[in-house]
C-alpha cells in the first residue's frame, strides 16, 4: 500500500472512538457521495452499535446528499482497506461519478475483484439480507432457515449486515488472516467485536460479542459458514437472475391403468436458491377446478397422502383421476398451472473516474418480480404423421444428393440423420396428442462435396395439428422464410424439398513482364528485372530502347510470366495454358522446351504448355509458368505488341464448370485471359531517350541501347 494509504488508515485509528461527520457539499447531479460511519443507524431505543474484526473497524457505508446521512441503503465493501478519504482531515467521504452493473462482468472495462472469485461475490450479493426491501422479512427468515439457525433468534439486523461484508472480504482480502482465515478446513470467523453509543452521546468501549452473548456469536459463526461455504461453490449458472421455478419440459402423458387415469409426470424444478411464494391450480381445460377430484402420487405412482403439490418442488410427482370422474364430468384434458413471486438483485458497482484508488463498493437493491407457467395434457384421442426430407441440386432438381447429415428436431428429440441413396430422410411415427402447432428444427450439419451446406441458421418446419374425423393429424405445414412450393402434405406425410448450391470453381489468369534480355552484337547479354507483379492496372508496357547502331545486331527478348490462383472453393488444375503471340514477337522453342505449338487463331500464332496439367490448386493457392518471346529485328517492327495468354483447359474433381470463365475462348473480360504490353523504340542520338508521360528508371546497357524498366503511356 503507497504511503498516502498508510497515513490515512493511522488517521482511522486515531477517530475511531468518535463518530465520523460528513460535511454538506453540493453534489453534482451526475454523482454520488458515500461516506463512512462507525456508528450504524440508531435502533429503536436510540443506541448506535459500531463492530471490529480483532482491531479493525468494519464500518458502515452511506449516501449523503449535502444534509442527512442515509444509512437505509444496502452497500459494502469489496476491498478492505482500500482508500476512502477527501483531502479534508477527518472526512470520510467520497464522490463516486461512475457506476456499471456488476452483474455484468462485459460492461465494467476493469473487473474490481479477482475473476475467479466474481462468482462466489455474486452469490453473497445475491443472498444478502437487505434490511429496506420490500420482501425483507421474508428474506430473512429464509436466509436464517438455509444457515441452519433456527428457535431463539439472537441475531440484530446488523449482525446480518456485518457478516454479510466480512463474507465478501474473506474473497476479497485474502492476503489478510483477519479476513480470510480457514480452520479444520472450514472458514473461520475471526473475534467480533461491538461498541455502543447510546441516544445520550455516552459511548461503552469495544467488547467481544462471544463475551457479551455466547449463542448470538455462535449464530454469527454458524451464518458466516454458510455463506462462504455455499459462496465458494457458486457458478454462472446458480447465479442466473432466472425464475427459481419453472415447470420440467417433459411433457406429460395419460396412460390408462384400471379404473383411473395416470396423469405425468410432473416436476417443478428448483433453479436456484431464490425464495418465493407458490401458488398451484389444476383443473381441466375450461378451467374448472379439479381438487378433490384427484389424488397425488410419488414418482413410483404411489399415493401421497401428507403432502401436497407446493410441498413436491424437486421431485416428481403424478396425478391420478378416476375413469367414472373423468366420464361424469366430461374431462378431456388437465391443465396444470402455477404462480408465484420472487425477488431479483440489482449490484451496482461504483467507483470514479479521475481516482481509480478510491474504494471499490457496491449497491445491491431487490425487484420484487412475478412467475408463471403451465401446461396442457389431452385425453384419449391421439394420432401420427411422418416427415419426409428430400434433398436435389440446385441447379437440376432430378439431382438427388445422398450423404447430407442433419441434425433434426422433432417433439421426440434431436437426433442426426444421412440422406440416403434417393436423397432422401424419412421419421415416421410422430405422435399426435393435442391440437396446436408442432416445430421442427432442420439443421444441415455436412454436405457431401462439392456442395455447401445450405444454411448456417436451421429451418423452421412448422406443422399445424388438428382434431378431424376422430382423431389428430397434420392439416398444414409452413417452412420459415422458405418456398411454399417446398413443402407438401399428402397422406399424412409432411414432405419437403430443400436444395444445395455446389460450391465454385474458378480459376483466374494474371500476366505480366517479369524480364527484359539484351543480347549484343559480341555476345554479351543485359537481363532486366521489370518489377511488375501482375497486379497493375493497367499494367505499364515494359520498354526497350535501341540506339543508332544496326538495330540487326541485337537481340531482344521478353519474359512473361503467367499466374494461375485458384479463386474459387474447389480444388482444380489449369491443364492446359495458351499464349498468343502477337506480330512482331515471335516463339522460339529453345527457349521455351515446355511448350508446344498450337493451330492458329483466325491467322494468330497460338503456343501453349501443360506444364500445370498435375498440380492442383487448393482455394487461395496459385502457381507461374513462364514464355520467353523474341522480338522480330526491323526498323518497322517498333511500338507496342501486346502478348495474351488464356486457360485454355480446367479440370476438377467434380466437372464443374468454371463459375465466370470458358476455356479457350478468347473472350476479354473474363477472369482466365490477361494481356501484357512491350515496347520497342528506337532512338533518334547516342542518349535521346524515348519521351512517354512517365519514365521511371533507365538502364544504359551498351552505347545508344536502353532498357526502361517502368514505363506508363
Amino acid at each position: 500500500m503507497k504511503k498516502s494509504r498508510l497515513t490515512i488508515l493511522a488517521v482511522f485509528c486515531l477517530i475511531c472512538a468518535m463518530a465520523l461527520s460528513l460535511f454538506a457539499t453540493s453534489v453534482k447531479a451526475t454523482t454520488t457521495e458515500f461516506g463512512l460511519q462507525e456508528y450504524r443507524k440508531a435502533r429503536e431505543d436510540g443506541a448506535q452499535y459500531a463492530y471490529k474484526v480483532s482491531d479493525k473497524y468494519v464500518w458502515k457505508i452511506v449516501t449523503y446528499n449535502g444534509q442527512t446521512i442515509d444509512y437505509d441503503k444496502a452497500i459494502y465493501c469489496l476491498k478492505a482497506e482500500q482508500g476512502f478519504y477527501t483531502s479534508s482531515p477527518g472526512v470520510f467521504r467520497q464522490e463516486y461519478d461512475t457506476s456499471y452493473d456488476f452483474k455484468n462482468k462485459s460492461s465494467m472495462p476493469t473487473l474490481p475483484v479477482a475473476e475467479e472469485d466474481y462468482n462466489s461475490i455474486i452469490w453473497l450479493l445475491n443472498h444478502a439480507y437487505i434490511q429496506s426491501a420490500e420482501t425483507a422479512t421474508q428474506d430473512k427468515a429464509t436466509l436464517l432457515a438455509n444457515a441452519g439457525i433456527t428457535g431463539n433468534i439472537e441475531l440484530t439486523d446488523d449482525d446480518l449486515d456485518v457478516i454479510q461484508q466480512l463474507a465478501i472480504w474473506y474473497f476479497t482480502n485474502k492476503e489478510d488472516s483477519v479476513y480470510h482465515t480457514d480452520f479444520a478446513g472450514e472458514p473461520s470467523l475471526q473475534v467480533v467485536l461491538e461498541a455502543k453509543k447510546a441516544s445520550d452521546g455516552g459511548t461503552e468501549d469495544y467488547k467481544a460479542v462471544e463475551d457479551k452473548n455466547r449463542d448470538r456469536w455462535d449464530q454469527m459463526e454458524k451464518l458466516f459458514k454458510y455463506l462462504v461455504t455455499n459462496a465458494k461453490s457458486a457458478t454462472e449458472a446458480s447465479n442466473a437472475n432466472e425464475a427459481p421455478l419453472s415447470l420440467d419440459k417433459t411433457t406429460p402423458a395419460v396412460t390408462a391403468e384400471g379404473d383411473n387415469y395416470i396423469i405425468g409426470p410432473y416436476k417443478i424444478d428448483k433453479n436456484n436458491d431464490t425464495p418465493y411464494t407458490l401458488n398451484v391450480k389444476v383443473t381441466d381445460r375450461n378451467g374448472n377446478d379439479l381438487t378433490g377430484k384427484y389424488t397425488l402420487l410419488d414418482s413410483n405412482k404411489a399415493d401421497i397422502t401428507d403432502k401436497t403439490i407446493t410441498d413436491l418442488v424437486g421431485q416428481t410427482f403424478y396425478l391420478k383421476i378416476s375413469a367414472d370422474t373423468v366420464v361424469a364430468d366430461t374431462i378431456d384434458g388437465v391443465r396444470f398451472s402455477m404462480n408465484g413471486t420472487y425477488t431479483t438483485t440489482t449490484a451496482t458497482y461504483w467507483t470514479s473516474s479521475t481516482n481509480n484508488t478510491v474504494q471499490p463498493i457496491v449497491v445491491i437493491e431487490r425487484t420484487p418480480q412475478e412467475f408463471t407457467d403451465n401446461n396442457e395434457v389431452f385425453f384419449t384421442v391421439s394420432g401420427k404423421y411422418s416427415f419426409k426430407l428430400v434433398k436435389v441440386d440446385s441447379n437440376d432438381a432430378t439431382k438427388k444428393l445422398q450423404g447430407v447429415e442433419f441434425e433434426i428436431t422433432t417433439p421426440t428429440g434431436t437426433q442426426t440423420y444421412t440422406t440416403d441413396e434417393n436423397g432422401e430422410i424419412n421419421i415416421a411415427d410422430i405422435e399426435i396428442t393435442n391440437p396446436g402447432v408442432d416445430t421442427i428444427t432442420i439443421k444441415e450439419t455436412k454436405a457431401p462435396e462439392p456442395y455447401k451446406i445450405l444454411l448456417e441458421e436451421p429451418l423452421v418446419l412448422n406443422v399445424t395439428k388438428d382434431f378431424l374425423n376422430g382423431s389428430y393429424t397434420a392439416t398444414d405445414a409452413e417452412l420459415e422464410g422458405y418456398d411454399e412450393n417446398a413443402v407438401q402434405i399428402q397422406d399424412g406425410v409432411v414432405t419437403i424439398t430443400v436444395a444445395n448450391e455446389p460450391k465454385i470453381f474458378d480459376l483466374a489468369l494474371k500476366k505480366w513482364v517479369s524480364k527484359a534480355i539484351v543480347t549484343n552484337e559480341d555476345g554479351s547479354q543485359t537481363v532486366t528485372e521489370t518489377g511488375h507483379t501482375g497486379d497493375e492496372d493497367p499494367e505499364p508496357p515494359a520498354k526497350v530502347d535501341l540506339g543508332r547502331q544496326d538495330i540487326n545486331n541485337v537481340t531482344v527478348k521478353f519474359e512473361f510470366q503467367i499466374k494461375i490462383t485458384n479463386e474459387g472453393e474447389v480444388a482444380g488444375y489449369a491443364t492446359e495454358i495458351t499464349d498468343y503471340i502477337p506480330e512482331g514477337l515471335r516463339f522460339v522453342q529453345e527457349d521455351n522446351p515446355d511448350w508446344y505449338t498450337r493451330e492458329p487463331l483466325n491467322g494468330r500464332e497460338r503456343v501453349a504448355t501443360k506444364l500445370l496439367e498435375n498440380t492442383l490448386l487448393q482455394p487461395g493457392e496459385s502457381a507461374t509458368v513462364s514464355i520467353i518471346l523474341t522480338w522480330i529485328n526491323g526498323q518497322d517492327n517498333m511500338g507496342l505488341k501486346t502478348n495474351i495468354a488464356e486457360i485454355s483447359q480446367d479440370d476438377n474433381e467434380y466437372d464443374l464448370p468454371d463459375i465466370d470463365s470458358t476455356p479457350d475462348n478468347f473472350k476479354d473480360g473474363e477472369d482466365d485471359i490477361d494481356d501484357a504490353p512491350v515496347i520497342l523504340t528506337v532512338a533518334l542520338g547516342d542518349t535521346v531517350l524515348y519521351i512517354g508521360v512517365a519514365t521511371l528508371a533507365v538502364v544504359v546497357l551498351t552505347a545508344g541501347i536502353f532498357i526502361i524498366k517502368k514505363y506508363a503511356i
